[in-house]
């Protein structure tokens, strides 16, 4: 299939993947809240946390077999092709050993990270079920990785959605009927268990020539992804500190109550990122594949409009959350233990904007292999973030480990990443980037503060107001963004793409266009040969 063909399959099954998984989860975390309490939502946001850092031990090491995929995969090259994937699936169950050691080493420390006591649950013994559902999905990483580079994402989301949809409606049941934590989270391993069994089966009946034993790895490529993986363990470290300490300190600091309160807020921030990464995961493959077999030229204008979808995006998402986050929260959980202060609001969606909108350079960075350029960027950003976060929280309270983690964003990810990008990549000046990005981050203030005063109008109180406030928030917040941008290239394209896959949707015939390969009357034309053949 096309580049087109893939991303827009990977897009249709990655907004299944994430319906399914929006309602799901809320549902689920509804019935969590009303039977078990703000205690068990706080444990499982801490653990979650906790192994992102024991995750630390995977190195960069997938991203960087992934990328050393792309190439061979454009070339049809399978005997270097199933190399990577025994190579990966070696590293893999080493990493699955070091992970568990590091998992029962740490099992006797918990309460350190936990203010007061929890009496509701055995944490040791349910920190030990956490580590076992981590180690299964190891098993399954390297089949993972080969449909990714294959542009097949869509796989691994249908087996992600069927494992969901049954482990959560049992769960639900079983919470229900019994109200037993253990029994709730063993089912969460089973149905991992099922999802690494069928994305095996149906990576094995795809590319079943991957299968069997392979020639060594080429000393060059050996030097690539050592280099890579040690860039991106620098990377790893950095956003485990950076994205896992908020729920840690909030808990160490605060106790697992109010981090009860704030995995709420959190979930519905997942939420929104799990929408970047439907539109990411469906563009990088073919990214990837087009960085593999263009010229720079062309990559950059497919960048452009990249990057101005998740702006738009960004400023829509941190728009809906400003003007929705406090009463969607009194309605859903009755408010009271569950509801944050507003300014510790703002300062959440503020982070959320500031990482969101870097996802178009973060893409693109990644699949060009600029991970070596900018590898001591994550220590400065996790250390200012670390430190800034333990100090402000103790003299602030809840809103200093926010503000910890706005500060570390601008002092580095804000301007190294589009730096290293234009830079080493598109040999160009990032002024143009900067330009764009404060005109987009003034557009975003302004919509907001216009979208907040008139949902303002409308009181909080039941579902009701709540729908109303929600569609006049939507209404109004994209109809000033379209507004604001309607009359740019970036837009038009990004339109044409989705009358393009609503098309295909209804099974209607349209112009070929992808937000990685728009074709529009004022788009570049192509000078590689290959591009004309994938368009």
């Amino acid at each position: 299939m096309t580049r087109t063909d893939n991303v827009k399959r990977n897009l249709i099954f990655n907004m299944i993947k994430f319906a399914t998984q929006l309602v799901l989860q809320f549902v689920l975390r509804t019935v969590l809240i009303y039977t078990m309490g703000a205690e068990y939502i706080g444990l499982n946001g801490l653990f979650t946390n906790i192994f992102a850092f024991l995750n630390l031990a995977e190195l960069g090491i997938g991203s960087a077999i992934v990328f050393s995929m792309y190439k061979p995969i454009a070339e049809n090259n399978v005997e270097k092709v199933k190399a990577l994937q025994n190579l990966y699936k070696k590293f893999y169950l080493i990493i699955a050993g070091v992970v568990f050691v590091l998992g029962v080493a740490i099992t006797p420390f918990l309460q350190v990270f936990i203010k007061d006591n929890v009496s509701v649950i055995n944490i040791y013994i349910l920190f030990l079920m956490y580590l076992i559902n981590t180690l299964v999905g190891y098993f399954s990483a390297h089949k993972r990785s080969l449909l990714f580079a294959h542009q097949r994402n869509d796989i691994e989301n249908k087996a992600r959605t069927i494992s969901l949809f049954g482990m959560t409606v049992i769960q639900i049941v079983v919470l229900l009927l019994t109200k037993n934590y253990y029994l709730f989270f063993t089912i969460n391993i089973l149905f991992t268990i099922l999802e690494c069994i069928l994305i095996h089966i149906w990576a094995n009946k795809l590319y079943p020539e991957i299968n069997g034993k392979s020639q060594p790895i080429d000393v060059k490529t050996k030097k690539e992804i050592t280099k890579n993986v040690a860039a991106l363990s620098l990377h790893k470290i950095g956003s485990a500190v950076v994205f896992s300490t908020d729920n840690i300190l909030v808990s160490a600091f605060f106790g697992v109550v109010v981090l009860g309160a704030y995995s709420n807020y959190y979930l519905i921030i997942t939420s929104l990122i799990s929408i970047f990464s439907l539109f990411s995961n469906a563009i990088t493959g073919s990214a990837g594949n087009l960085v593999a077999s263009s010229t720079t030229d062309y990559v950059y204008s497919k960048f452009k409009t990249v990057n101005f979808m998740f702006a738009y995006l960004s400023a829509f998402s941190t728009i809906c959350l400003i003007c929705l986050f406090q009463p969607f929260i009194s309605v859903w959980t009755g408010g009271g233990v569950y509801l944050l202060n507003f300014s510790t609001v703002i300062l959440i969606c503020l982070s959320f904007y500031l990482s969101r909108i870097r996802t178009g350079v973060s893409l693109f960075k990644d699949v060009t292999g600029l991970y070596w350029q900018d590898r001591w960027k994550p220590i400065a950003e996790s250390l200012v973030n670390l430190g800034v976060s333990i100090v402000l929280g103790y003299f602030m309270g809840i809103n200093g480990i926010f503000i910890g983690t706005i500060v570390s964003t601008l002092v580095a990810p804000f301007w190294v990443e589009p730096y290293v990008l234009y830079k080493h990549y598109f040999k160009r000046s990032v002024k143009d980037y900067f330009k764009r990005y404060v005109l987009d981050f003034v557009i975003m203030i302004g919509a907001c503060a216009i979208c907040y005063l008139v949902c303002g109008l409308i009181p909080d109180g039941n579902i009701w107001l709540l729908i109303a406030k929600f569609a006049v928030c939507m209404a109004l917040s994209n109809g000033l963004l379209i507004l604001a941008y309607f009359k740019t290239k970036e837009f038009k394209e990004l339109w044409q793409m989705a009358k393009n896959i609503i098309g295909k949707i209804f099974r209607r015939k349209t112009p070929a266009s992808n937000v990685v390969e728009s074709v529009t009357v004022n788009s570049e034309n192509p000078t590689n040969n290959q591009d004309e053949n994938n368009n």
